[in-house]
């Protein structure tokens, strides 16, 4: 865009042109787009809070999936053939049951 001075018959630019002109307008456009995702709470702030959430939900599938393989493995050892000492352990760990002769002692 040029504009034409009434009393100089000569062209002035209004905006600067070339290379180094657009290359510092993307420079300033890119700064603003960082700044403004920094301080969004959409931005920056909330992918890192996603990404917390998410590491908290793998350590917790970790965890489930661990404890499926353990009952996995007891129901294996229940299957079909029964074998009483797993049967016994099971019913002594998961329902709290004791022998007659046995003393039980709760500590809270």
């Amino acid at each position: 865009m040029h504009r034409r001075s009434a009393s100089q018959g000569r062209v002035s630019r209004v905006w600067p042109r070339g290379p180094i002109a657009l290359l510092g307008g993307a420079a300033a456009l890119s700064l603003a787009l960082v700044v403004f995702s920094l301080a969004d709470k959409g931005g920056l702030r909330r992918l890192s809070l996603l990404h917390r959430d998410v590491a908290k939900a793998e350590a917790a599938n970790a965890a489930l999936r661990a404890e499926n393989a353990r009952l996995s493995r007891t129901v294996r050892k229940l299957g079909t053939r029964v074998d009483p000492s797993a049967l016994e352990r099971a019913a002594r760990q998961q329902l709290g049951f004791v022998k007659q002769d046995e003393l039980l002692f709760k500590f809270e």
